[in-house]
């Protein structure tokens, strides 16, 4: 059985590790709230640290189940648990879990083609979970994210992958140099998403092991990995549109390269 306590001041220190974990100034955890990326969390096996639980979570089968799995069981008010929140309407639920660990290995998939995207100084942390959901659904292997872009594992972009973050192997904070690296050393292709270039993203064979490189909407790929690149695509757009967004632009190329590989 877990350790129990009831919270129900917001001034427990409990809240401030709860909201430092949704920020990501708690190495090792993440935040995951409501009743869905808590089971997301929970199906993907990550060791639950915290489970909080307020009497506006109803659903008895998922308390049973995070009082047997959790280190430690807070029975919170409303008002205790809403201050643990990083969402303006509490769900009544929200747990710490252990952040999930990849290695290249892991994000070279198994023994198909490898497909690994990255993402190059995307800043917004929704546009980032939104990639790493893409990418799961596409069949990607892996995600690398680079330094100075958004933490996929706060909680915006942990709300924004919908749980695709639990599984989806993820290396973070890498430079360019490292990621480049990465890719010669396993032989992947490096394609990188350009608005400027004169290929057609369908025009290029992403059936074999590929990195797929796309940068923030302003900025676009950083110079080093644009240079580096084996080969760069564009989406045709129709006038006066000039770009989309970097998550959409995302989906585009990941379900372009998984027709490609039937």
């Amino acid at each position: 059985m877990p350790a129990r306590r009831e919270i129900t001041s917001a001034k427990n220190p409990v809240v401030h590790r709860f909201r430092d974990a949704a920020e990501g100034r708690i190495p090792g955890l993440l935040l995951a709230e409501g009743q869905r990326l808590v089971r997301e969390a929970l199906a993907a096996g990550l060791p639950v640290h915290e489970a909080a639980v307020s009497p506006a979570c109803h659903d008895l089968d998922l308390i049973r189940e995070l009082e047997a799995r959790a280190t430690t069981f807070l029975d919170c008010s409303v008002d205790a648990l809403a201050k643990m929140s990083a969402l303006e309407t509490p769900p009544g639920v929200a747990i710490l879990v252990e952040r999930p660990s990849a290695t290249e290995a892991d994000l070279l998939g198994g023994p198909g083609a490898p497909l690994v995207v990255v993402a190059a100084g995307v800043g917004d942390p929704g546009n980032l979970g939104s990639i790493l959901r893409a990418a799961e659904a596409a069949g990607a292997t892996g995600c690398i994210t680079l330094q100075g872009g958004a933490d996929p594992f706060r909680d915006k972009a942990v709300r924004g992958s919908m749980g695709s973050v639990f599984r989806l192997p993820v290396l973070a904070g890498l430079d360019a140099a490292a990621v480049v690296d990465f890719a010669r050393r396993h032989g992947l292709q490096v394609v990188a998403a350009d608005g400027g270039a004169g290929t057609a993203y369908t025009a290029v064979d992403l059936r074999g092991p590929t990195l797929l490189v796309l940068g923030a909407e302003a900025a676009g790929v950083p110079g080093g990995l644009l240079a580096a690149a084996d080969t760069r695509v564009r989406i045709p757009l129709r006038s006066p549109v000039e770009s989309l967004n970097v998550a959409v632009a995302a989906g585009v190329l990941l379900f372009e390269a998984r027709r490609q590989r039937g």
